[in-house]
């Protein structure tokens, strides 16, 4: 009889340890699932701004900042058995019966937060800072996409005069100028020759120091980070600070300069606020041929949807042919982000969002809009979200 059984008692063993096994595959399984699903929220929520700027209707986010989800696990188990004294006798044999079963029930709650009040406001409507752009670039991503996203004009100072090229295709020729200067730092990125960080100096203490330099002086100083300079001259005595200061884009290694050089930079960088960037494309540097003294100023977050939305139908992009002293270009769509805006749902779409009884989608088809979506989606992220993390009443959704 203890053989007949034992396979019995293996199964229910095994049984066992499969029900143990549910809870951590639900788990997986489920956090993947709500993962994929809030990210696609997301998506289609910058998708669906991009829809609403398009008809000129104010703009709205909500965020998923938390999913609460209660998993039950129940498994169940039952054996029966008829024995007989002497099964080989006649019909009579031994009957064994096991029943075994498991379930998983799953029920989570919703939290769904609207993102408003001022400090979304100023954040959404702030043009961004040169640390967005300086961020993305050295994570990789080119300065084409960035720039044809981010920036609002190229502002190009000519002698005594400044000229401003837009970045709107209804200023037709100043916007393929500056469609053509953004080609052309692109063609410098591809060829390792851009520059783009920090301008590296020492400043000297603001005040005169001699001989007479009194010990109140010299603490101020050393408590504000300066220190005694190197210098032939003792009676001259000098205190320098290390600073890192304002982003350039260049076409040569400002570590090359001397220090007064990139203090005189970085001051004329300070000439604006941190959503203009200074842009020196130097006649004796690689490059030099299509030179550039200026600057770039950044776009707000709701500025760039407003600008994708507009791109749609009522101020679409164009093609530019890059200038005859620009080198190879990779890439040059007409669009910075293409998207189709139909009454029919298409037949293949990375995302897709209905508005107004239209259906506007990007396709799946360009490495570059997909690369641009991800973008925005980054400057989303590095705007908005920290805003969506403040305490604020949410609405619950129990399911």
């Amino acid at each position: 009889m203890t053989s007949q059984i034992s396979p019995v008692l293996m199964s229910f063993s095994c049984f066992l340890l499969l029900s143990g096994c549910l809870s951590p595959l639900a788990l997986e399984r489920a956090v993947m699932q709500y993962d994929e699903k809030i990210h696609r929220v997301e998506a289609n929520m910058l998708l669906l701004n991009i829809a609403r700027a398009s008809q000129n209707i104010p703009i709205h986010f909500t965020t998923v900042p938390n999913i609460a989800a209660t998993f039950d696990f129940r498994s169940t188990a039952g054996f029966g058995a008829q024995l007989f004294a002497d099964p080989t006798e006649g019909d009579q044999a031994n009957f064994y019966n096991l029943n075994l079963a498991a379930s998983v029930a799953e029920s989570p709650t919703i939290f769904i937060t609207p993102v408003q009040g001022e400090e979304f406001t100023k954040r959404l409507l702030t043009p961004m800072d040169e640390s967005k752009f300086e961020f993305l670039v050295h994570q990789g991503v080119g300065p084409a996409v960035v720039l044809r996203m981010m920036a609002r004009p190229i502002v190009i100072e000519n002698s005594d005069k400044r000229i401003w090229l837009p970045n709107s295709p209804h200023h037709i020729e100043s916007y393929k100028e500056f469609r053509r200067r953004i080609l052309h730092l692109a063609a410098l990125y591809e060829m390792g020759i851009l520059d783009v960080g920090y301008l590296d100096f020492e400043e000297p203490w603001p005040m005169p120091t001699n001989e007479r330099i009194s010990p109140k002086e010299i603490s101020v100083a050393f408590e504000s980070g300066y220190q005694w300079a190197n210098t032939k001259q003792p009676q001259k005595a000098l205190l320098r600070k290390k600073v890192l200061g304002r982003l350039l884009i260049a076409n040569y290694n400002p570590a090359e300069l001397s220090n007064d050089e990139r203090l005189a930079l970085n001051r004329r960088a300070q000439e604006f606020p941190r959503d203009f960037i200074l842009v020196d494309i130097r006649p004796d540097s690689p490059g030099g041929d299509y030179s550039l003294q200026g600057w770039i100023k950044l776009r707000s977050f709701k500025a760039v949807l407003e600008f994708l939305g507009r791109g749609i139908s009522k101020e679409p992009e164009f093609d530019v042919t890059k200038d005859s002293r620009t080198g190879k270009v990779l890439r040059n769509p007409a669009k910075t982000l293409e998207i189709v805006e139909s009454p029919h749902q298409p037949d293949t779409a990375a995302f897709t969002v209905e508005f107004n009884n239209q259906v506007f989608s990007i396709g799946s088809e360009s490495q570059w809009n997909l690369e641009a979506f991800e973008v925005l989606s980054q400057l989303f992220q590095m705007t908005v979200t920290d805003v969506a993390k403040v305490p604020r009443p949410s609405i619950t959704i129990a399911k």
